[in-house]
This record gives structure tokens, C-alpha cells and sequence, in this order.
């Protein structure tokens, strides 16, 4: 499951948070992400129906995992604002029942539940570094015996092929000391890919360790993954949506990638090529993510967020130049 929470800032050192029951248990404004619903809508609509206002989604600050017995949930972390006048007006009209609380930073954070309250932190620490915050519950993993609550005799045990509601998956983002991208063929389909591929849920696997197992296994070799460099938001008519996360990782430059591609493998399965090929050997989806990616990591800008492989918020340029020159991502007017 995907949900989102908004940090929604008023002015400097503000913050607005949501207080339902008018009993002093505030929270921030979040929600659960609807159907074939990209958290960035789902942002910008928990903001719409709680505060009263139109925003942008804003700066994606972090993501928080968080293992239940039977389900995990991912929630994405975004910060807006801060606020006009106007827009603080508008927030005060509709705020006609108390539901909603401007504070000060100090003041909310010991207010906050503390699961909110980490992610707040983090996410305004996040926030102030232009970076993208990894929080999770740090649960014991699910399929381990002593993290299963007890289940009483009468109650009845969870169906074991309930289909998930959101499905995770993970991709390496490798480039070699010349700029050059690792991609794997795909013994299934033939077709050439980016090392990556769905995140065992069933162990706690986080999406960060997806991607590491994928990329020991594309390049033969344990590598440290740096930044997550975007989000993609896969939807589609028949199954469940997807969310798809990308890690960037270059290789050291001590490292001979003759021997670390193993001999017996070949170039039939996995080779680096230039970026500006990408569309050759890969699908046009994963084209428009490797460009997406490798731009956001040049222009330091943080995760970008895409939806089906598409940004509503940059428009990228094509792959150009050669040795460690990358293309700039520049913002639609």
C-alpha cells in the first residue's frame, strides 16, 4: 500500500498540521493514495480537501516503510509551501471547525505522534539539504516468527494469495568511469533492461535492498548504490499499480569491468553502453527513466518523480555530450 503525508509550511519555521477531533491529537494532513492515484495527486488532493487549498505536491522529502503483519505500507513524504498571505487567508476561512492548527516547528514536533514527528524531522532536515530522507520502522521482518502477533483460535487466518494493492520494485542505475550504462538481458523475454526487478516483500526487503541484490547480480560484483535518483509510478488497466524506485551507483574507478563481467556470461548478457543508446537496447519507458535519472543526478535537483516513465514537472533533454559532461533538466514555463 502507498500512502502520502503532506509538510505543508506556512513561513519559516511554521508549520500546519491537522487536528480532526478537535482533542489535541494533531497529526499531519496524509492519506492513503486511491486507485491508479500517483502520490504526487494524492498529495496535492490531501491538501486540496483538508486545508482548502490548491498547491503543487512540492519537494518529494522522504519515504517511510512501514511492515504490518500482512501488508506493508510506503508512504512518500512531500514538502509545500510556504504560503502567500492569500493562501493563509484562504486556509483560515476554511479552517471554520478548529481542524486546523498553524504552529511553530518547536511547538508541533513533541506534539506529533512519534512516528509523524520522525518524519517530520526528517523531512524538513531533508528539506534543507535539497536531499531525500529513508525512514522506516526498523520492525523485526514479517516472515520472522517472533514478529507475528498471536492469533486467536477464532480468528481467521489472512488468505494467502491476497494480491497487493501497490507492487514494489527496484532498478540499478549503473554507469562505468567513461559515463557508460550497465544493462541485462532478460533470459525470460530477450529484451535488454536495466539491472532490477520486483522487491521481496514477504522478507521486509526494503526498495534501497532490491536494488543491491539486482545490481550484484547485473555486474557479477558487490557496489555501493549512492542517491535514490527517481520515483516512477507505473499504472496499468489489468493489475495492480507499481512503484518503481532507481538508485544510482557508479562504478570504482580500481575496478576492471572485463573481470568483474563474467567470462562464461559474455556480452549476450549484460555490457555497458553510452546513454545516447539507451534507446536502442532498451524499451522506450525505461529510455525516458535512464535520461530522467542521469539528469537529476547532474543537476543534483534530488529524486524526480514520473509517472509511467513521463515528468510532469521537468522536461529532459536528450543524452548528449561525451566523457562526464551530462545534459541539465530545466523547468517547463
Amino acid at each position: 500500500m502507498v500512502s502520502v503525508a503532506a509538510l505543508v509550511v506556512a513561513a519559516p519555521d511554521f508549520l500546519i498540521v491537522t487536528d480532526p477531533n478537535r482533542r489535541g491529537y494533531i497529526e499531519l494532513p496524509g492519506s492513503l493514495t486511491h486507485r491508479h492515484e500517483t502520490p504526487e495527486a494524492a498529495a496535492e488532493r490531501v491538501v486540496r480537501d483538508l486545508l482548502g487549498l490548491t498547491l503543487p505536491a512540492g519537494q518529494l522529502v522522504g519515504i517511510d516503510r512501514v511492515e504490518h503483519p500482512n501488508r506493508s505500507v510506503i508512504t512518500h513524504i512531500f514538502a509545500a509551501g510556504p504560503l502567500t498571505r492569500r493562501q493563509t487567508r484562504t486556509l483560515r476561512l476554511h479552517n471554520t471547525g478548529d481542524t486546523v492548527r498553524l504552529l511553530s516547528t518547536a511547538n508541533a514536533l513533541p506534539l506529533l505522534p512519534p512516528r509523524s514527528r520522525g518524519r517530520a524531522a526528517a523531512g524538513l532536515k531533508a528539506l534543507a539539504a535539497d536531499t531525500v530522507a529513508h525512514l522506516g520502522t526498523g520492525a523485526t521482518p514479517p516472515n520472522s516468527r517472533s514478529a507475528r502477533p498471536a492469533r486467536s483460535k477464532g480468528a481467521p487466518a489472512a488468505p494467502a494469495n491476497r494480491q497487493p494493492a501497490v507492487l514494489v520494485a527496484s532498478s540499478a542505475v549503473i554507469t562505468d568511469r567513461q559515463d557508460r550504462l550497465l544493462i541485462v538481458r532478460d533470459n525470460a523475454t530477450e529484451a535488454w533492461r536495466l539491472p532490477g526487478g520486483a522487491a521481496d516483500t514477504a522478507v521486509g526487503e526494503t526498495p534501497r535492498k532490491t536494488a543491491e541484490r539486482y545490481a550484484l547480480q547485473g555486474l557479477g560484483q558487490s557496489i555501493a548504490l549512492d542517491q535514490l535518483l527517481g520515483i516512477d509510478w507505473c499504472r496499468f488497466p489489468s493489475r495492480p499499480a507499481q512503484v518503481h524506485y532507481f538508485y544510482g551507483a557508479e562504478t570504482p574507478g580500481c575496478l576492471r569491468i572485463d573481470s568483474v563481467l563474467c567470462p562464461q556470461c559474455g556480452p549476450s548478457v549484460r555490457k555497458f553502453i553510452p546513454p545516447a543508446a539507451a534507446s536502442t537496447f532498451l524499451s522506450p519507458q525505461d529510455t525516458r527513466r535512464v535520461h530522467a535519472c542521469l539528469t537529476a543526478r547532474a543537476a543534483q535537483t534530488g529524486a524526480v518523480e514520473l509517472s509511467d516513465g513521463y515528468s510532469g514537472s521537468h522536461l529532459f533533454l536528450p543524452w548528449v555530450g561525451a566523457g562526464r559532461s551530462r545534459t541539465k533538466s530545466i523547468q517547463q514555463a
